[in-house]
């Protein structure tokens, strides 16, 4: 982790907010996914036991994939930054040049938007998690549930620049209206995990 933090306030532009947005979430899915491992094979919740098994291996899934984007990220950007960097002499280059990075941004919107997709999926787990999970230590699913809301967002900007930057008018529209649809479907869930989580602090139960 130090070593990711020390990458993120250097000087290189990569990896950036992307990553971070990954990194971020991946964090929120572990919370829920060690919850689930707290209540699993524990007496007093046998009655979840197949839903916590559920959520910790949907969590753990979610954690995994969420790396990996994290990673896609950095090297989407690579790909941007190099077609930027192309000659530009003459005509024929200019156009090889707008087409490369017509192209890497193109790559480069995918893994955000997939990134945004991912973490609507931790908060729908999350949501299932708040009312079962050893309520001991369901503040920890609050955490993860607001930690994959902010990476959400966060990757929703990454989305929105890279759409800003973009000449393909249709591809743009596109990106942006798969945007809209992942971030209406995980609207209010947030507030609803962190409303049923409270609910169960100890002295509320």
């Amino acid at each position: 982790m130090g070593e990711l933090l020390q990458r993120l306030g250097s000087s290189e532009p990569a990896p950036g907010g992307g990553a971070a947005s990954g990194v971020t979430a991946a964090l929120g899915a572990a919370l829920v996914q060690m919850t689930a491992n707290l209540t699993v094979g524990r007496a007093r919740f046998a009655d979840v036991e197949e839903q916590a098994q559920r959520i910790g291996q949907r969590a753990a899934e979610l954690r995994q994939r969420l790396m990996q984007l994290a990673d896609a990220d950095a090297e989407a950007f690579d790909r941007v930054s190099a077609a930027y960097k192309l000659p530009r002499a003459d005509d024929a280059a200019r156009r090889a040049r707008s087409q490369a990075i017509e192209s890497a941004l193109v790559s480069a919107t995918e893994v955000p938007l997939e990134t945004a997709r991912i973490c609507a999926d931790v908060l729908e787990v999350a949501e299932e998690a708040a009312p079962i999970l050893n309520p001991t230590v369901i503040s920890d699913v609050l955490v993860g549930a607001l930690l994959a809301d902010a990476a959400l967002r966060s990757a929703a900007v990454n989305v929105e620049i890279n759409v800003a930057s973009m000449t393909d008018t249709a591809a743009a529209e596109r990106f942006s209206s798969q945007l809209e649809n992942v971030s209406s479907a995980a609207h209010g869930r947030v507030e609803r995990v962190v409303n049923t989580g409270r609910s169960r602090f100890p002295g509320k139960v």
